[in-house]
């Protein structure tokens, strides 16, 4: 996942605004309150968020990703980048800096309102605030001007805030120069690596096998398992069922248009994206009507002892997973780690409540388990031969790496020492902070020594690990940034500082605030 940030942000510039991704168009709290464990997801001082208003922010968050990451964009990124975390902290937040502004006095004049109303895209006719156009994009969403415009307010009210602390916010010329320096200057090195995979000549007895099983033998346990009966209320169901008019989708666009804007398109069209947005709607709807139902099916399960009764009586075909430890594979579950967190949390017949996942909603019941077990060494003996000999050969290669720095650091001279051990000495040409380094790749370790190293410090205090084996440094050069581009650059760093410590800024008032604050999210929402 490193990997791909680092190479879809285009500068570290963006890496330092990857977090703030805006919320365009959220309104707080709007919507029938049917039930707080259905529509209720965390409080903050009292102030609910709902469910509406997270599915909105989780989608902006997707669909920005989306335009980061491109094709690359998989289930496994979506579970590593933790976008429901993402989104429910980002409405936390909003919720904390609104309560701020509104301690601290902050107003919004009826003419900020209406100029930032005005501003909207969505209300706007050839560029200019169309009245009726407004009044009926509020209509199709089921608002009111006042509650439209109270949302608007409030989000002007943290803007606000945000202004005040960034304008408080200074950056020297002796800052941005030094940063400027920081960012351009390069180095380069002489390394030898070596590789574990070279001493492939280790040889084991029976005993050094059972010994180092025995030591090791938690490496090895079979873990529990469980076994679960459960029912699906499967998305795809209720989006057959699910009707999206044209006109939804028309509003829906409008009001999401800089969602869907590219590089290429900066002003998108809706026939290139009404299929997306068909879809979504036709998902979200899905999701709504599965989840009455789910809670139904949950309410008549309770206490019923056995989930095949609720089934047969709702006409639901019950499903049967095999044995399956915590850290799955699920056969027939795309969302193992959730299933089986929820099945393992529950007693063996307890009945859970609907849990949500990418294809619908599941009701689990744990109708069988195994407990951990240490295997025979039989059973395991080849994959502990090849982890014992693995194991040798990582601590000789580390020995001998630690050996070679001693005689350098001792005086030996390093194209020779290298040539005794019949090692090639390699070099680097200058590279920076960020990125590859020749002939090495990604190893950010090595980055970090590299740089502290110099003339009168040419060799690091340990040996370093990569990905090839142990790596022995030395200094070789250290190319400084020419300030006479700086100038060029001085207006560029110094926003980008500003943007840094205005957010850092913003980040320690939030832990403040969190500190301070009653927060409580609903049980089981981000699992």
């Amino acid at each position: 996942m490193l990997h791909l940030m680092r190479k879809h942000a285009r500068s570290w510039l963006i890496k330092l605004a990857l977090g703030a991704i805006v919320i365009v168009f959220i309104f707080w709290g709007v919507g029938s309150y049917r039930a707080q464990r259905g529509n209720r997801i965390a409080v903050v001082n009292g102030a609910p968020i709902v469910l509406e208003e997270f599915r909105g922010v989780y989608d902006q968050l997707l669909e920005a990703y989306r335009r980061q990451f491109g094709g690359a964009l998989d289930e496994k990124l979506i579970q590593g980048l933790n976008l429901k975390r993402q989104a429910l902290d980002q409405l936390i937040n909003r919720r904390l800096l609104f309560q701020e502004a509104t301690r601290l006095n902050f107003r919004v004049t009826n003419e900020e309102l209406l100029r930032a109303i005005e501003q909207v895209p969505a209300f706007q006719r050839n560029g200019r605030f169309h009245p009726q156009l407004y009044q009926r994009v509020l209509t199709r969403n089921r608002m009111t001007p006042e509650m439209y415009e109270e949302n608007k307010k409030n989000e002007l009210l943290i803007d606000k805030l945000q202004s005040f602390i960034l304008g408080t916010i200074k950056v020297s010329e002796a800052e941005a120069l030094e940063t400027y320096k920081w960012l351009k200057e390069k180095v380069s090195l002489d390394y030898v690596v070596f590789k574990p995979s070279a001493y492939s000549n280790v040889e084991l007895t029976t005993e050094e096998i059972e010994t180092y099983f025995s030591k090791h033998e938690k490496a090895y346990e079979i873990p529990p398992k469980v076994k679960v009966r459960y029912l699906l209320l499967d998305f795809k169901g209720f989006e057959a069922q699910a009707k999206v008019s044209e006109e939804e989708v028309r509003t829906y666009f409008d009001l999401n248009k800089e969602t869907y804007a590219t590089q290429e398109a900066k002003e998108p069209v809706l026939a290139e994206v009404a299929d997306r947005i068909r879809s979504k709607l036709a998902k979200d709807a899905a999701s709504t009507v599965a989840f009455d139902r789910a809670e139904e099916i949950y309410d008549a399960s309770y206490g019923a002892g056995n989930i095949s009764d609720v089934a047969k009586t709702n006409q639901l075909k019950v499903h049967e997973t095999a044995f399956f430890p915590r850290n799955g594979p699920i056969k027939g579950i795309r969302e193992g780690r959730k299933f089986a967190e929820t099945a393992f949390a529950l007693v063996e017949n307890e009945v859970s409540e609907p849990l949500e996942l990418s294809d619908g909603y599941y009701i689990l019941q744990p109708i069988a388990r195994e407990p951990a077990k240490i295997p025979d060494l039989k059973t395991v003996e080849e994959k502990v031969r090849q982890d014992l000999i693995q194991a040798r050969e990582n601590d000789q290669a580390k020995k001998d790496a630690e050996e070679f720095l001693n005689d350098l650091q001792g005086g030996a001279e390093f194209q020779k020492a290298a040539a005794s051990r019949k090692l090639k000495a390699k070099s680097t040409t200058f590279f920076k902070r960020f990125g590859a380094i020749p002939g090495i790749g990604l190893e950010p370790d090595i980055q970090e020594t590299a740089f502290l190293l110099s003339p009168s410090r040419p060799f690091p205090d340990a040996v370093i690990k990569g990905k090839q084996g142990y790596y022995v440094l030395r200094f070789k050069a250290r190319q400084e940034a020419d300030p006479k581009e700086f100038e060029d650059k001085k207006s560029e760093i110094t926003n980008s500082l500003l943007l840094q410590k205005g957010q850092g800024a913003i980040r320690e008032l939030l832990a403040r605030l969190r500190e301070k604050s009653e927060i409580t999210v609903e049980d089981g929402f981000l699992d």
